[in-house]
């Protein structure tokens, strides 16, 4: 026990270091200044010059006035804006990448020029003349790239919060909020009334594993409610015209590509018999579609080295498709009580909605609404009374939506610190890391294998001391709902200064590593039985109804 001790000791401080170092290189990335001209050579034609990063901002500089006084000779040519650009927005990066936009793209060594305007037609032909020709601002061979398909996370059109006049108003959101819960709220409805004839493949039983905690078998299927109101809700941004078409299309797509997420948890949840390892596999594999569909492929965290990585497409899909479904399978281990993921879940969508609406983007705002209305209609059958579960179907496809999001916060706003999302899941990423330490490390099993010495476990069995012995369903039942509380207030204490912090990096890493602490000081203390006696309710208002 002591070497047990000794070494979570050891991870703690080693964890704490990695924090450390990472917040440090975020600090010392260096800088980057990439030269930026966009002009006109033509009414109906705009042209962008955009170069790789020089090594100083005297070279940029230096390149942007050759450039401008380059224009100066063309008698039909008019210089917009010529500046260096440190912090690339997501067009650009993309651009000077090599992954397809939404606009020709003149590739010329070292930069890209892309070709904007009204007429299409006449900005593809620009792109094709430049190619033949070469490229006029930088001697050397040039090829034009074709538009692709514009995706979700390049409909940007955002403003800014000052003229966000193209974001939904507020009796919209509430719109579309209210109908969300409603059909959950319906759907579950006719789950419950309709449970004996399905109880058979539905009950989630009171035995049966060490993570069985309510008082009476109930519906683990709750995910249908949460996938119906994704389908009535999301097809509603476009009707009502929140968002533009090519976002609300893009929108749907998203919602589809989910499909692999759900179902394999649906699986799990009406025949027991799909693995952790096959359910991972559905998720990731979600994750390249909706990669592939709608580009909500992660770029950048802010870590030097990997984000050099990061611009290799292929290696890019893989990582977010690796990130989706950790986060997916993190959202189902913590999946333990009453309300604990749902209440969860809209503390952070809440958080990605406040964002959002601070950077203007009206897709992740309206998404996230769509789910938050989900969620509080699937709620009120689920917390406190837990007439029905969400499941692992519920839980997958809730954790396929949370990571989906966070990616094209990020991907769709480079103000956004890729950090931001970290600390909001740092709960369950922080839970599933943490156990797989502790039963592969220190107990040499496997990850997969279930206990009940989860966080959330320990908090039912050392802090909600309410009706300790007692059999009475009801008393069982407002024990379990009590453990949701403790976990709503914590990550609230987290996730408040991160949300005035979002564009901070360094700021949001040292969050991370508070909240690492804390967690790892709680977990010692509930597992030795030490648990802080302000923290302990014994439920003594409890009543019976």
């Amino acid at each position: 026990m002591r070497q047990r001790r000794r070494a979570l000791r050891c991870s703690v401080f080693v964890a704490i270091a990695l924090a450390v170092v990472l917040a440090a290189a975020s600090l010392l990335r260096p800088a980057q200044h990439h030269p930026y001209i966009l002009f006109t050579p033509a009414d109906s034609l705009q042209m962008a010059f955009l170069k790789t990063s020089l090594p100083s901002r005297a070279q940029c500089e230096a390149t942007v006035q050759r450039v401008a006084k380059a224009l100066a000779r063309c008698p039909t040519c008019s210089v917009i804006e010529a500046r260096c650009v440190d912090e690339l927005d997501p067009r650009q990066r993309k651009i000077l990448s090599g992954l397809p936009v939404d606009v020709p793209v003149l590739r010329i060594p070292d930069g890209a020029i892309a070709f904007m305007g009204e007429a299409a037609e006449a900005a593809l032909h620009g792109c094709q003349e430049g190619a033949r020709r070469g490229a006029t601002l930088v001697a050397g061979k040039a090829q034009c790239s074709l538009p692709g398909i514009e995706n979700l996370a390049l409909s940007v059109g955002k403003l800014s919060a000052k003229t966000s006049g193209s974001l939904p108003g507020m009796h919209f959101l509430l719109g579309i909020a209210l109908i969300s819960a409603f059909v959950a709220f319906f759907a579950c409805y006719i789950l419950i009334r309709s449970e004996k004839l399905h109880r058979r493949f539905t009950h989630d039983a009171t035995e049966g594993g060490p993570q069985k905690f309510h008082a009476t078998p109930t519906l683990r299927i709750g995910g249908l409610g949460i996938a119906a109101a994704l389908l009535v809700g999301i097809p509603m941004m476009g009707i009502v015209g929140w968002v533009r078409p090519t976002a609300a299309e893009g929108l749907q797509l998203l919602a589809l590509s989910a499909i692999p997420a759900f179902a394999g948890g649906f699986g799990e949840d009406i025949t027991k018999r799909v693995g952790v390892m096959a359910r991972l596999i559905f998720t990731a594999s979600a994750g390249i579609v909706a990669s592939l569909l709608v580009g909500a492929t992660l770029d950048r965290i802010d870590v030097p080295g990997l984000d050099s990585l990061l611009q290799l497409s292929v290696f890019a899909v893989l990582f977010t498709a690796f990130a989706v479904g950790g986060v997916a399978n993190a959202i189902n281990i913590i999946d333990g009580y009453n309300g604990l993921v749902g209440g969860y879940a809209i503390l952070v969508l809440a958080a990605l909605g406040f964002v959002a609406y601070q950077v203007g983007d009206p897709v992740v705002l309206s998404a996230s609404v769509v789910m938050m209305g989900a969620l509080l209609g699937f709620l009120v059958w689920n917390y406190p009374g837990g007439r029905i579960f969400l499941g692992d179907g519920g839980a997958y496809l809730l954790g396929f939506w949370l990571a989906e999001l966070s990616v094209l916060l990020v991907a769709r706003n480079p103000d956004v610190s890729p950090w931001l999302p970290l600390v909001l899941l740092a709960y369950p990423i922080f839970e599933t890391f943490f156990s797989i330490y502790r039963r592969k490390i220190l107990r040499g099993e496997s990850p997969g294998h279930p206990d009940a010495l989860h966080l959330h476990q320990l908090i039912y069995l050392r802090l909600a001391r309410c009706s300790i012995g007692s059999r009475d369903p009801l008393k069982l039942t407002y024990r379990n709902s009590m453990v949701a509380r403790y976990i709503w207030i914590g990550t609230v204490i987290f996730m408040m200064p991160a949300l005035f912090s979002w564009r901070n990096t360094p700021a949001l890493v040292a969050i991370a590593v508070l909240f690492s602490v804390a967690y790892t000081w709680l977990y010692l203390r509930l597992i030795r039985w030490r648990a802080p006696g302000w923290l302990i309710s014994t439920g003594r208002r409890f009543k019976r109804a």
